[in-house]
């Protein structure tokens, strides 16, 4: 998928992330400059039968981020992550509730598991047979994220819960451009959330793909992914809203690409996703030569790391611009990874590159320039950030300086 033809301008305005790491932008821009390590023993889940033990959590007490909390108190985990993301990324575009209620705002979510911690608890309620447990079966929709977005901001416009697992918060942001590009509507809210979730953690752990603390992405010797969590949200708007508002523009989106690997379920192929960073390059009109970042996918795998370098160099040849995974720093948060990404590329445009932790010994089989030292400042002009799935569903965006 990448479509054809130009419409509107579409530029990011606004950032919301409820991360492991750091809420708001400042404390994650922060996190993600100093190269903080979210790593922890899980308290959100039992790890007692498991032998892994760690992941990263979002600290705090979530209702103080989530305006009218009462209203969505018996929405589950990854709604609410998601509503917080929403009200910090339009406290940070400087967009009032009372000015979009009532208008078509569209609001797009992605995830990998809905509404986890809701479906836990009616599981556990029937294992128990607990009388009044089960009502909550109606909310563990997918469906009811966006939804719940769109009833807090009072939007009339679409409201789309994206469920392509690890790359479901770019799906979502490329919803929103194409809406927007389309004339559909002028604004569009767009991320995604998932909470700690034990089939999560169970999953990885029976696939032999978890590490047993750190995550290393790109290291010599890494042992896999570590669970996460968290809520990712950006503000698109048209060009012509943002500017006729007065807003500050972090970047404009400038193309994207989604395909499917039709291959192997949890195995990259490298080969498709080299096409689809040579489609998103020519849907964004951008020469390879032209980038000066790249927000990695990288979930500390074995072959997910090896992969993502192979298509990068089928791309780029033997001197790929810049790389790292945020990864190393909180972890793997399903649904909401790539929008954390999208708002780590916000940053590489304005000040630096963010670094990947925890590599003592660059695996030797990717001689790629990993940023590893320490944040690397200086702005780039040009930003791809990868994100890809189980089952093949892979999605780039990419995004540049407004000129």
């Amino acid at each position: 998928m990448n479509s054809s033809g130009k419409g509107a301008r579409v530029v990011v305005t606004g950032l919301g992330p409820v991360s492991p790491i750091g809420i708001g932008k400042e404390a994650f821009f922060h996190a993600l400059k100093t190269g903080v390590n979210g790593t922890v023993p899980l308290s959100k889940i039992d790890t007692q039968r498991f032998e892994r033990k760690y992941g990263c959590e979002v600290k705090g007490t979530i209702a103080e981020w989530v305006a009218d909390f009462d209203a969505f108190a018996e929405s589950g985990t990854p709604s609410h992550f998601a509503l917080a993301a929403t009200g910090l990324a339009l406290a940070d575009a400087g967009i009032e509730r009372a000015a979009i209620a009532g208008k078509r705002v569209n609001c797009y979510f992605g995830t990998t598991y809905g509404e986890s911690n809701l479906i836990d608890d009616m599981v556990t309620a029937m294992a128990q047979s607990q009388p009044g447990r089960h009502a909550s079966l109606g909310r563990t929709f997918a469906s009811e994220i966006s939804r719940d977005v769109a009833r807090s901001i009072g939007s009339t416009g679409e409201a789309v819960t994206i469920g392509n697992a690890c790359s479901a918060s770019n799906a979502a942001l490329i919803f929103g451009y194409e809406a927007i590009q389309a004339g559909d509507c002028e604004l569009a809210i767009c991320g995604g959330s998932d909470a700690v979730y034990k089939a999560t953690f169970a999953t990885f752990h029976r696939l032999g793909s978890m590490t047993d603390k750190d995550c290393t992405p790109f290291n010599a010797g890494r042992k896999g992914v570590l669970t996460s969590e968290g809520g990712s949200a950006l503000v698109l708007e048209s060009y012509e809203r943002a500017i006729r508002r007065g807003a500050h523009i972090y970047a404009e989106v400038l193309g994207f690409a989604m395909n499917c690997d039709a291959d192997h379920m949890v195995r990259l192929n490298h080969h498709s996703v080299g096409d689809c960073m040579k489609a998103a390059l020519a849907n964004a009109c951008v020469p390879p030569g032209t980038v000066g970042y790249i927000c990695a996918h990288g979930t500390g795998t074995a072959a997910n790391d090896s992969n993502e370098y192979k298509a990068i160099e089928a791309v780029f040849g033997h001197s790929p611009p810049p790389v790292s995974s945020i990864k190393s720093m909180m972890g793997h948060s399903m649904g909401a990874a790539a929008g954390f990404g999208a708002i780590a590329c916000m940053l590489a445009l304005s000040e630096g590159l963010p670094p990947t932790i925890n590599v003592s010994e660059q695996d030797p089989e990717i001689p790629i320039d990993v940023v590893c030292e320490g944040f690397r400042a200086g702005k780039v002009d040009v930003v791809i950030n990868n994100a890809f799935a189980f089952g093949g569903n892979n999605s780039i965006l990419v995004f540049g300086n407004l000129k």
